[in-house]
């Protein structure tokens, strides 16, 4: 039994779709199905009911999801108490988050920490897939913190004496696609629908992309097809130049696009979704660089207040 099996299935159980986990996982989708394949064999039973769309867990699918979560959780932290042997008198951070939020919110973010802050290393981690994945690696101590898009509606189930969070920013998400031959947008929400909207976007249940919620609820009359999914944005961005589909993105990624007219609106600025970036860390993590980081961001916390609210900045009368 190999490790990457597991991470395999576990995406499968999120994604519910053969050929979106394959991307997910950067390999074919047949290569992906025979590491599945290779999985039954070894715990010789189907884990995955193939009949249905999106596929399903079997009764010892879903038996297995915790087994198998574990086992990943208890790898990567062995994983990392060997590396932080390795790196001894070196801090490391370790994050999980989206590729998006990666690549056009933490750099300029970390970048602004340093003054604050003497970490050696940090490690970001993209490749979980929903919230409970995302909480069970911060549970494990696999990463230390986790940071992602938060819909302020959408309650996460999550236990609030086991984690706490800090609100680092905020974003919106904006429904955005390709014109056609006449210069228009080539979807339109809602719009007069006569056949499925082709969409870049997957919708699996506790997705840390806050998308789902904001289609069930606005639009839940409306047939979406899902054509693609990434958990990075600038992949989704390219295929929705290409015109493969629609696609809420952050404004921060595609705002040179839409001046440019390489991508417009699918809908209209009422139907951007704002979103709050958090940072997450488990109340049972008390190893002292984690401490010592979250005490640097607590004091920006307040920081920020403090400069929001000074009468010199803001025009306010004392």
């Amino acid at each position: 039994m190999e490790t990457k099996w597991l991470k395999d299935f576990l995406i499968l159980s999120d994604l519910g779709n053969f050929r979106m986990a394959a991307l997910q996982r950067n390999v074919s989708q047949p290569a992906f199905s025979r590491r599945i394949q290779a999985l039954e064999a070894w715990i010789e039973s189907p884990l995955i009911d193939r009949s249905s769309h999106p596929s399903q867990l079997t009764a010892a699918g879903r038996l297995f999801l915790p087994v198998a979560q574990n086992i990943v959780d208890t790898v990567e932290a062995g994983k990392a108490d060997v590396q932080t042997l390795v790196m001894q008198g070196k801090e490391k951070i370790r994050f999980s988050t989206l590729g998006t939020i990666a690549q056009i919110f933490m750099p300029v973010w970390l970048r602004s920490l340093q003054p604050f802050t003497d970490v050696d290393q940090f490690v970001v981690n993209t490749e979980y897939v929903g919230f409970p994945s995302h909480f069970s690696a911060l549970e494990h101590n696999v990463v230390d913190f986790f940071i992602g898009y938060l819909e302020p509606r959408i309650k996460l189930g999550q236990d609030e004496t086991l984690f706490a969070s800090l609100l680092l920013g905020k974003e919106s998400l904006v429904p955005v696609c390709s014109t056609n031959k006449n210069g228009r947008p080539r979807w339109w929400l809602p719009g007069k629908q006569t056949e499925p909207i082709s969409c870049l976007h997957t919708f699996p249940e506790n997705s840390p992309w806050p998308i789902k919620f904001h289609m069930d609820t606005k639009f839940g009359d409306l047939d979406f097809k899902s054509v693609y999914n990434s958990s990075t944005g600038t992949t989704l961005k390219a295929m929705a130049i290409e015109g493969f589909g629609m696609a809420w993105l952050p404004r921060t990624l595609v705002a040179t696009e839409l001046e440019t007219g390489q991508l417009v609106r699918a809908a209209e600025r009422i139907d951007d979704i704002l979103v709050e970036i958090r940072i997450f860390r488990s109340l049972n993590n008390h190893e002292p660089r984690v401490t010592k980081f979250w005490k640097v961001l607590l004091e920006q916390e307040k920081r920020a207040a403090e400069t929001y609210h000074d009468p010199k900045i803001n025009g306010s009368v004392a």
